[in-house]
């Protein structure tokens, strides 16, 4: 049997149905789906403008750290430490016993250490001399 395999765009219903088959395969196997809640955002405003925002999923009963964001001009204020802060307090609430992030490391994986992170995984080779970084810290 000769397959044709051919490059596509991930549409919305594509990647929709992509989803419902983990989540189908998830509840078959271990009876629920643990990524089956959507990410939620928190986000620092001053004066309508935002100075930050920290995005989150709970993921399989512990709180994966997205996207962590602090507008360049706004640096220096605490402002990442209070997102983070707030996260795991998020996560606290919904009973994770840990949170995760990934991150480059251009992209400040020393702050994550800072906030009790701990380098679970480096993995160097990346394009431009970079590194990857999976972190960990008990809630």
């Amino acid at each position: 049997m000769k397959h044709q395999i051919t490059q596509t765009t991930l549409t919305p219903e594509l990647k929709a149905s992509i989803y419902e088959a983990f989540s189908k395969h998830a509840i078959d196997s271990v009876g629920f789906d643990g990524l089956a809640g959507e990410p939620v955002a928190f986000e620092i405003m001053e004066n309508d403008v935002s100075l930050g925002v920290v995005v989150c999923q709970l993921f399989w009963g512990n709180l994966h750290i997205k996207y962590l964001l602090t507008n360049k001009e706004h640096r220096g204020r605490g402002i990442a430490r209070a997102l983070m802060e707030h996260a795991f307090d998020f996560g606290k609430e919904k009973g994770c016993h840990f949170a995760f992030v990934e991150t480059m490391s251009f992209q400040a994986p020393e702050f994550y250490q800072k906030l009790g992170f701990e380098i679970e995984l480096k993995r160097d080779g990346y394009a431009a001399g970079t590194s990857f970084y999976y972190l960990k810290k008990v809630l």
